[in-house]
């Protein structure tokens, strides 16, 4: 006890305390440390919640004191990290910003491949001319032709659509030309070309050239041109194309919507004639056909149009009463113009063969057709069905088409239609 008083006298003189430890002092200080324990042990209980009992497992997950340590490492040695890289962002900032050097642009060349009008059409002939008329002039071996040949030719021919007249007609003669010495596959394709010349050129030169070229003598008188066909033979697209070729030429167009019962035609029509920059005349879906073209007619002569181009509702060609609304639809322009229409072209799907001929056999009896337009010439093997068609009904072909684009419609012109077909140079 006596050196706790000790103790406790030399804290007072350390601390320039002018007092004098006696025992009272010692149990004073006892008393007042076992209290300041007592505090802390109590704080440090209460931060530390009671932990339940683990299981080993638990405890293995845990992590140790090394890797708590690991951990504090890599999060001051992140910050240090992350201080430095924002020193550098602030001193490049500070500093002068360097322009960046110029680059030397490289002008790349775009090269547009343009396909002749000759290839387009030697394309869309393709098929017909391997699959038929190759085939046909593979059999000429300069030997002359057997009965067996001849039944091949014979079946052959009728497979091309170009009509059982023409195909009896070319027969009789091959049997006489197969019969010279050294008639193979060369001569028999220069035969044939004459011959089927022979069958169209007559007719063919009957095509008015207005339809291709406008004439500027002409401006301002308009022209009625009225297109038909069956549903689905490419009536609309075509006009569109028709329209596009015109105005780039300068004249000035006006189109008809008269297939008031498709609305999806005439809104397909209307964006041809946006993009030509002609004029289009509709009514509400349904309205009367006739009435149509009688308005687009009267706007084409009222402002002066060069071109007035009527499209009309697909007609099959087997149902008599729907042929008659166009009979109806071509005379009502004429209460406008005695003359109209001027032009009533067919659009022909090549695809549809022999089926061809019997539609333009139909439009040919009640409206008079003064030219064909055959389409989707690109593709199919029945393609010939054209020298058909002209050779029976005397009617000239003024376009043919081979695609979708503006430029797969062309002017029909026969010696290049022909060398596509038999496939000569």
């Amino acid at each position: 006890m006596n050196d706790l008083i000790k103790l406790l006298q030399n804290l007072y003189d350390q601390t320039g305390q002018n007092l004098t430890a006696d025992i009272n002092h010692v149990y004073g200080a006892g008393g007042g440390l076992s209290l300041l324990l007592v505090l802390v042990l109590f704080l440090l209980f209460r931060k530390s919640p009671a932990k339940k009992l683990e299981t080993p497992e638990q405890v293995k997950d845990q992590p140790t004191f090394k890797d708590e340590v690991e951990q504090a490492s890599a999060e001051i040695e992140a910050k240090e990290s992350a201080d430095e890289v924002e020193k550098d962002t602030l001193a490049k900032e500070e500093s002068p910003k360097e322009e960046p050097t110029p680059v030397a642009e490289e002008k790349v060349e775009e090269k547009v491949v343009e396909i002749s009008w000759r290839d387009r059409l030697r394309k869309g002939l393709s098929r017909s001319s391997s699959e038929v008329w190759g085939k046909i002039g593979a059999i000429f071996t300069g030997k002359g032709l057997d009965d067996d040949t001849l039944e091949e030719v014979e079946e052959l021919l009728y497979g091309a659509d170009i009509g059982p007249t023409i195909a009896a007609e070319l027969i009789e003669g091959l049997e006489e030309e197969a019969k010279k010495d050294g008639f193979g596959e060369k001569e028999f394709k220069k035969y044939l070309k004459t011959f089927l010349d022979s069958k169209m050129n007559g007719v063919q030169a009957t095509v008015d050239s207005d339809l291709y070229k406008f004439n500027e003598a002409n401006r301002g008188k308009t022209k009625v041109i009225m297109v038909v066909g069956v549903n689905g033979a490419g009536k609309t697209t075509t006009i569109g194309k028709l329209a596009t070729k015109l105005t780039a030429q300068g004249a000035k167009v006006v189109v008809g919507a008269c297939d008031t019962f498709r609305a999806a035609a005439v809104d397909q029509l209307e964006v041809w004639c946006q993009r030509a920059g002609a004029q289009m005349i509709r009514a509400k879906e349904g309205a009367n056909p006739s009435g149509v073209g009688y308005d687009a007619l009267q706007t084409a002569i009222n402002e002066g149009a060069d071109y007035c181009i009527l499209d009309t509702a697909g007609r099959l060609h087997t149902k008599g009463n729907l042929m008659e609304e166009l009979k109806k639809s071509r005379d009502v322009l004429k209460k406008l113009d005695d003359s109209a229409p001027h032009q009533t072209l067919l659009v022909i799907d090549a695809i549809t063969g022999q089926n061809a001929l019997r539609q333009a056999e139909e439009f040919n009896n009640t409206l008079g057709l003064s030219g064909l337009i055959f389409t989707k010439c690109d593709g199919s093997s029945k393609a010939g069905s054209a020298i058909g068609i002209v050779d029976k009904l005397k009617v000239p072909i003024a376009y043919i088409g081979v695609g979708e684009q503006v430029e797969d419609l062309n002017i029909f012109n026969l010696s290049e239609y022909l060398d596509a077909l038999l496939d000569l140079e």
